[in-house]
């Protein structure tokens, strides 16, 4: 089936190869739609570490006694819409 899709060319170690033609045949799908969906699962993996690598930051920073209640921030937006609109 042709695509459109860029490609690129990779080379495995044959332990790697091995493994990713067995999960290939146990799913019953193309060796390289395993190793599409592996890179996937691998981004949302280092983008979810970096994200809690910033909430971490963050947490760390709180203090309680700076942060705002739900209805201050509810109101401040309000007067924000007010103000744009």
């Amino acid at each position: 089936m042709p695509t459109t899709l860029p490609r690129v060319n990779v080379s495995f170690q044959r332990p790697t190869y091995e493994a990713l033609e067995r999960i290939s045949h146990v799913e019953h799908t193309s060796l390289a739609e395993v190793v599409s969906k592996l890179v996937s699962y691998a981004l949302d993996l280092s983008e979810d570490l970096y994200l809690a690598g910033i909430a971490e930051k963050r947490l760390k920073s709180f203090r309680r006694d700076d942060a705002l209640t739900s209805d201050e921030i509810l109101r401040w937006n309000r007067i924000r819409k007010k103000k744009s609109g």
